[in-house]
């Protein structure tokens, strides 16, 4: 998505096919943390219970229904795919995305996506929550520990409320924090998060500009493709 010319004119773009877990991540990151909050919104710090018979998470009294992509064990750092942990008896209609991802894997060879159990990297589970929040459009994903790990869920049901692409002034704030937890290309993210809310971009080698509804926002980068200024004038 590289543009090494001046372009004069904002248009929309679309997403470029993934080869790598590290593009799926890097096309899903800053959305995905932005829903986190959404259900942060809803959920504050309220305790959680899995129900695997009913394929639900609930926080007390709010009750959402679940994707299983996996689970972290504390004990060795070790990712293992919901498709893969047999042992467990997960029913196969909360393994539809987990088994979806596995495909994808085998498609385009990402051995992260169809090893069944691998060592991993710290906040690894966060990667794929986002991921598979981005892919499948889930209104979250959830990280839930159960002390000896983390079970990675993902959540689409209404009582979460939609990101709301008509204000802009969240990706000021959730930009930064998006690329500050993870290794990846931070203006690639950036095209990727305004692409996903929708807004025309004008790229040219060393910055990024989204215009919508006369809002501008300006994002500046190094020749590493590193974020260096942030900027709107939003209305």
């Amino acid at each position: 998505m590289e543009d090494n010319h001046k372009q004069t004119e904002f248009q929309s773009y679309t997403k470029q096919n993934c080869n790598t877990s590290l593009e799926m991540l890097e096309q899903n990151i800053a959305l995905s943390l932005e829903k986190q909050g959404n259900l942060a919104d809803i959920i504050d710090s309220k305790s959680w219970q899995f129900d695997m018979n009913e394929g639900t998470i609930s926080f007390e009294d709010i009750i959402l229904p679940i994707q299983i992509i996996g689970s972290l064990s504390f004990n060795n750092n070790s990712w293992m795919w919901g498709w893969a942990n047999s042992k467990s008896g997960i029913p196969e209609n909360l393994l539809i995305q987990s088994n979806k991802l596995k495909a994808i894997g085998e498609e385009k060879n990402i051995e992260e996506l169809t090893n069944p159990h691998f060592h991993v990297e710290e906040n690894f589970e966060h990667k794929i929550g986002m991921i598979a929040c981005g892919i499948f459009n889930s209104k979250s994903y959830y990280c839930a520990n159960y002390g000896q790990g983390t079970l990675v869920v993902t959540i689409d049901d209404d009582a979460i409320p939609a990101i709301d692409k008509s204000k802009p002034e969240k990706v000021m704030t959730n930009f930064p924090q998006a690329i500050s937890s993870f290794d990846v290309n931070h203006k690639n993210a950036f095209i990727n998060y305004l692409i996903d809310r929708e807004i025309p971009l004008k790229i040219t080698n060393n910055s990024i500009e989204g215009k919508k509804d006369n809002n501008i926002i300006i994002a500046n980068f190094d020749e590493l493709n590193r974020l260096t200024s942030l900027n709107g004038e939003l209305k």
